[in-house]
């Protein structure tokens, strides 16, 4: 079996907890902080690894204090990683959490991560790998190049929409299973009238295979040409969710990289993203197989 192969952003994470966000040219009181690696990228890289797969990471980060935590920390991880050394800074993230509700505010700094450049994913052999996971955290034109060179050679092409940034329809083509959250689907379809199903139904109208909406608490809905289902979400209280897409899609691709069913893939995807809101963190709520009953 071939390896998976994750592109990405990393970054340090500055998380804050409260029991009330500020409001504008409001402060607040904060209950805890925390500060430890993430990024979309290496969140979801990592999420692969805990849960058995064999996968590459690739990133970038600055020559600075920040980068040596990363590197450090992705060894601790036992994660295969190859990062470019940035003259930018290593990418940050201001993160704030309502201890209330679980829900989360994001300011990111993308420093190194828009120096992934398309001469930096000419440097990566595809034909290592079987599936590429990807997010929008680089460079565009770098997302569109990775994801062009991996159907050349192959692979099987997994987006995660997020954050959200513009994308022409011609790269639909490219994407087997783009995997948005309900934000992102409203945002890549705001013409489209009707609810997740109906807008997920025009992203494969114009090319794209396969689209699994993450729906949180309400599960998550797969639509293709052929058929459309819903997964069952499974009851939990959340805390932090922080890191639940990223959960998510890395528990799809390492199911689906070891032979399993779409269905029985977004299943065991399900049960990884509830373990991870009922904890801190991004990366360190990510759990292990054996944490998956």
């Amino acid at each position: 079996m071939k390896k998976i192969l994750v592109i990405g952003s990393i970054s340090i994470d500055n998380v804050t907890y409260t029991n009330n966000l500020p409001q504008p040219g409001m402060t607040v009181y904060g209950e805890s902080f925390l500060s430890n690696v993430g990024g979309k990228g290496a969140n979801q890289a990592c999420a692969i690894k805990r849960l058995g797969g064999d996968v590459d990471f690739y990133g970038a980060v600055g020559d600075d204090n920040n980068g040596k935590i990363v590197k450090n920390f992705l060894n601790s991880e036992d994660l295969s990683s190859f990062l470019k050394i940035s003259k930018l800074s290593t990418g940050v993230a201001s993160i704030t959490i309502d201890m209330k509700s679980a829900e989360n505010r994001i300011v990111i700094v993308p420093g190194a991560n828009r120096d992934l450049t398309i001469d930096d994913i000419d440097q990566i052999d595809f034909k290592k790998y079987s599936v590429l996971l990807i997010q929008l955290e680089i460079l565009i034109p770098s997302v569109i190049h990775a994801m062009k060179k991996a159907k050349e050679n192959g692979l099987i092409v997994v987006l995660n929409p997020a954050p959200y940034n513009e994308l022409d329809n011609k790269v639909y083509q490219y994407i087997d299973f783009f995997i948005p959250n309900e934000h992102e689907l409203e945002q890549f379809t705001p013409d489209t009238k009707g609810d997740y199903l109906l807008r997920a139904k025009s992203l494969v109208s114009q090319g794209i295979k396969n689209v699994i909406v993450t729906l949180g608490e309400k599960g998550s809905l797969f639509v293709n040409s052929k058929e459309h289902f819903y997964i069952e979400p499974h009851k939990v209280k959340a805390i932090d969710t922080t890191g639940a897409g990223d959960s998510y899609c890395g528990a799809f691709v390492t199911a689906l990289n070891n032979g399993a069913s779409i269905k029985i893939a977004m299943e065991f995807a399900s049960k990884a993203s509830s373990i991870t809101v009922t904890r801190k963190g991004a990366i360190a709520s990510l759990p292990y197989l054996k944490d998956i009953k």
